[in-house]
């Protein structure tokens, strides 16, 4: 009875595919994921959607390590980094610092093709 059923969503599928491409692709995609989410949520060992597929035996120190490279990156991500900008503003005044040299330059130029 699970291969009958199998077939026909198969079959009415491919009907669909020949009318509606995309949306048949959308309709696998929602399905795939739904699929993913059950098969983890069986699995109960709570690691999330691909908790299942992807998890490994943690010890408690592995997991409290984890949390902690975790919230030194995100520390990292929201910290306003002074060597950052500092960084940049040198950048900002080195391209000032050209653009300048360019202006003068072109200005040169236009002088000597005015002369003549």
């Amino acid at each position: 009875m699970k291969g009958f059923c199998l077939v026909a969503v198969v079959v009415a599928m491919l009907m669909f595919y020949q009318k509606e491409p995309v949306y048949t692709l959308v309709i696998i995609g929602v399905g795939l994921f739904f699929y993913l989410f059950y098969k983890a949520r069986k699995s109960g060992n709570g690691n999330g959607l691909l908790g299942a597929f992807l998890s490994r035996n943690q010890t408690s120190q592995d997991r409290n390590f984890d949390d902690l490279m975790a919230l030194i990156m995100l520390q990292q991500l929201l910290s306003n980094n002074p060597q950052g900008s500092s960084a940049s503003r040198e950048i900002s005044e080195e391209s000032q610092k050209r653009r300048e040299e360019i202006d003068k330059i072109q200005r040169e130029v236009l002088d000597l093709l005015d002369s003549d």
